[in-house]
């Protein structure tokens, strides 16, 4: 019964930038437990090769549309055409595209000369592209009375960068990335209390940074600061998102799930 309940069987789920380092492995997640990924990117090679190695791993035939998640027509077509191929299977969404600036000697990211327009471009990615795909594809769910969003925020969505971490590279954590990953967390509350009673489901998980080849002091410091003494690897998210998204987390709504090795805690 609960393998079951963790079974993702003809749902469909929605990755806004399914191309990334964390989409491409919420997709094959996603296929993995024989639900259906539908990438959203402007990464056009890159999503069809996830999508070229979804369907050798797992026999799924995950989907992908080039999509501004920003252009709230092109997302308003998208959700027409999956309602051509889908309807009472579209499910899910993962509001998972933003921007996270690698640290880099080149960027210059002081607040007191933040550049206006990076403010508005990563805002409006962040959290205008997360707002939007909430209200078009939630809004499907809720007609279907049934939906699950994920909404993914980070360590930064609790605390403050703390800029010391970067100070070798002289580097600023720029204050959007905060801006974004706090207030993506006020979305899952709000759809939360306005779509409970018709069935969509609204949660944030708070991933901590993953190991992608990053600097080796940046490394070193950076584990200092977790009690779990490692980042977090690609794979540590796998069993929330499948959660989530299955029968077996029906009454988990409005939560916010850390995943960051106890760097929070602090």
């Amino acid at each position: 019964m609960l393998r079951k309940n963790f079974n993702l069987d003809n749902k469909v789920i929605i990755i806004t930038g399914g191309a990334g380092l964390l989409g491409e492995r919420f997709a094959k997640v996603i296929a993995g437990s024989n639900g259906i990924p539908i990438i959203l990117d402007l990464n056009m090679k890159k999503a069809k090769s996830i999508i070229k190695d979804i369907k050798n791993e797992f026999g799924i035939n995950a989907g992908f549309y080039k999509c501004d998640i920003t252009d709230q027509k092109q997302v308003s077509n998208v959700l027409k055409s999956l309602n051509k191929l889908y309807k009472r299977e579209l499910f899910g969404l993962i509001n998972n595209a933003a921007f996270n600036p690698q640290a880099s000697k080149k960027v210059k990211n002081e607040l007191e000369n933040f550049n206006l327009k990076t403010w508005e471009k990563e805002i409006k990615v962040g959290l205008t592209g997360a707002f939007i795909c909430t209200k078009i594809f939630g809004s499907q769910f809720a007609k279907n009375k049934s939906g699950s969003i994920i909404n993914v925020s980070s360590d930064l969505g609790v605390k403050g960068p703390k800029q010391s971490l970067y100070s070798h590279l002289n580097y600023i954590k720029p204050i959007t990335y905060s801006v974004v990953k706090h207030g993506i967390i006020g979305l899952t509350k709000y759809s939360c209390t306005y779509w409970g009673k018709k069935g969509v489901r609204s949660n944030t998980i708070a991933p901590g940074g993953v190991y992608n080849n990053q600097d080796r002091i940046f490394v070193r410091k950076l584990k200092k600061e977790i009690p779990s003494n490692r980042m977090a690897n690609i794979k540590d998210f796998d069993g929330i998102i499948t959660y989530l998204l299955s029968d077996s987390s029906k009454y988990c709504n409005g939560s916010f799930i850390s995943i960051d090795g106890g760097r929070t805690v602090y």
